[in-house]
């Protein structure tokens, strides 16, 4: 489906004051929130490194115009930094924002807490990470380890570790976060146009 061919025109006029008919670029549609975690319809795709919008809908919707399926899915505006960039891009990315890598590997960007449980009895390991200010790190640089004994008789071991974050390793981070999206399943998509279409027509 050719995407810009189906959104909304509007009138204008050109800077002689003729009347001219536009698109209408700002006009958005959003999936049901509910439905977004539902597996039927979604599934999880990986971005490998390189890839456009344009290169995953034509390996997996068969053609390049489902490009703005691929965007829509994933629930993101923007092509350029709402995807992430490959290594060559990032690094270059990182040396415009900070200057040097250098400067970005040595600058503390944020410091973080991470907390480890695990309990022996199921083996089970939880790890939760949150940020921290500089006088919470400072306080807690050594860390801290501790066991509880349950009634059962499992144990729970606690560990707390606190640590710098660099700026460096915080912009690839986000970056790799944005690597992991939601595809609709291709049985859907012409039900997902014809829907779009519809919108766009009122």
């Amino acid at each position: 489906m050719q995407y810009f061919n189906n959104l909304p025109k509007v009138y204008g006029s050109d800077y002689q004051g003729n009347a001219i008919v536009l698109t209408n670029l700002l006009t958005r549609i959003n999936v049901i929130p509910s439905l977004l975690t539902n597996p039927l319809l979604f599934y999880q795709y990986v971005i490998r490194d390189g890839e456009t919008p344009e290169i995953i809908a034509q390996n997996y919707y068969g053609t390049v115009d489902e490009f703005w399926l691929v965007m829509f899915s994933a629930q993101l505006m923007d092509p350029q930094w709402d995807w992430p960039l490959n290594s060559q891009q990032l690094q270059a990315y990182i040396v415009d924002k900070y200057g040097s890598l250098s400067t970005a590997q040595s600058q503390i960007d944020h410091y973080e807490q991470k907390i480890t449980i695990t309990n022996s009895q199921g083996s089970n390991t939880n790890i939760q990470i949150i940020v921290v200010d500089q006088s919470t790190y400072q306080n807690n640089i050594t860390g801290s380890f501790y066991t509880a004994t349950l009634p059962s008789g499992a144990t729970v071991t606690t560990k707390n570790e606190y640590y710098p974050v660099y700026s460096y390793d915080n912009e690839i981070t986000m970056n790799e976060a944005k690597r992991t999206i939601n595809l609709i399943d291709k049985r859907y998509t012409n039900t997902i146009e014809n829907q779009f279409k519809q919108l766009m027509s009122l």
